[in-house]
């Protein structure tokens, strides 16, 4: 029985390593994901001023 619990708690250390692994790498994913997703919109931003600037060289 003794034996059982000890293979018991090495199981759930394991398993609350892995959650703690899961999670960082779940943070650090969404934090990527965030800085991809703001440079997106500078890019945007960027795209549609060239696009603004362009129709106004071609109308002149």
């Amino acid at each position: 029985m003794h034996e059982k619990i000890k293979k018991l708690s090495a199981l759930v250390d394991k398993l609350i390593e892995q959650n703690f692994k899961l999670k960082t790498e779940s943070k650090s994913m969404r934090n990527k994901i965030e800085e991809l997703r703001i440079k997106i919109e500078n890019l945007e931003r960027e795209n549609q001023s060239l696009v603004i600037k362009s129709s106004e060289n071609n109308s002149e």
